[in-house]
């Protein structure tokens, strides 16, 4: 084992801080928040922002803060939407590194280590992964990869990061927040961080599954408006830029649903 494998396992590995907003979760939230407890990585922060849930969400995270001390709970008084949720984890986050999970996803118990160890070695900035999608009853579906690197014009014809794989270097990240929209707003988060020639890089593998059908970007007609709003306010280019874009992003899409083998061929030419 060399010396940086043998780091990970030690005191001076550096802090990771994974974001994980809530809200009403409390059939997936146990899952999810087991899968960051039980990492290989032990050198974490998990903070959970609940978003004034009204099930029993609150109830389950408060029986795991009694059982690790890693837990840093937030719980709001007014319900503002997954981005503010995580706006506010980013705001308290003590780590070097950033990781988002959702609350409604999983991660294997090797995605942390895999990926920092990954990051360290080549010394990058941002990293996101492949991953499984799933069912809403946890089901596996598919699995989606990425292309090895991303950069901003890439990112506008579609999104091909899933939230949940994504780790961030807090130098990286900046002072850049996620903008308060109902939907993508993780979209517009990656664009906006990676403006000024800023590269993303894939560390291949899957390390997360993401549960369709739970969340608000279920829905496909509000789904493509989002879009739609993320290309015109992302740019200067504006609406003109969406004539070119959005041919493609349907594509895309539709071929990613439908046939995603076909998919996962493609991306690597991308």
């Amino acid at each position: 084992m060399n010396r940086l494998a043998k780091m990970m396992h030690t005191q001076d590995s550096p802090l990771i801080s994974v974001v994980m907003p809530c809200y009403n979760c409390e059939k997936f939230i146990q899952a999810a928040i087991e899968s960051v407890l039980n990492q290989t990585y032990r050198n974490l922060e998990l903070i959970i922002v609940d978003d004034f849930s009204t099930d029993n969400s609150k109830s389950i995270i408060t029986r795991f803060l009694a059982q690790d001390s890693r837990i840093k709970p937030v719980f709001k008084e007014i319900n503002e939407g997954a981005a503010v949720s995580r706006n506010v984890a980013l705001d308290l986050a003590q780590g070097n590194y950033i990781a988002f999970l959702d609350a409604d996803d999983v991660w294997n118990a090797n995605k942390l280590e895999t990926q920092i160890y990954f990051m360290l070695k080549h010394d990058y900035g941002f990293v996101y992964s492949y991953y499984n999608v799933m069912s809403n009853a946890g089901q596996h579906c598919y699995t989606l990869k990425a292309p090895m690197t991303v950069t901003r014009n890439k990112l506008l014809f579609s999104c091909f990061i899933g939230c949940s794989s994504v780790v961030i270097t807090r130098s990286f990240l900046g002072r850049k927040r996620q903008r308060n929209i109902v939907c993508r707003n993780d979209y517009m988060f990656w664009l906006d961080i990676l403006k000024d020639g800023n590269v993303g890089y894939c560390c291949p593998g899957v390390f997360s599954s993401y549960r369709k059908g739970s969340g608000i970007s279920s829905n496909k007609l509000r789904n493509f408006k989002f879009y739609c709003y993320v290309i015109t306010h992302a740019t200067s280019y504006g609406v003109l830029l969406l004539f070119i874009t959005t041919p493609i992003f349907l594509a895309v899409d539709l071929i990613k649903k439908i046939f995603p083998d076909v998919y996962n061929k493609i991306i690597f030419k991308i």
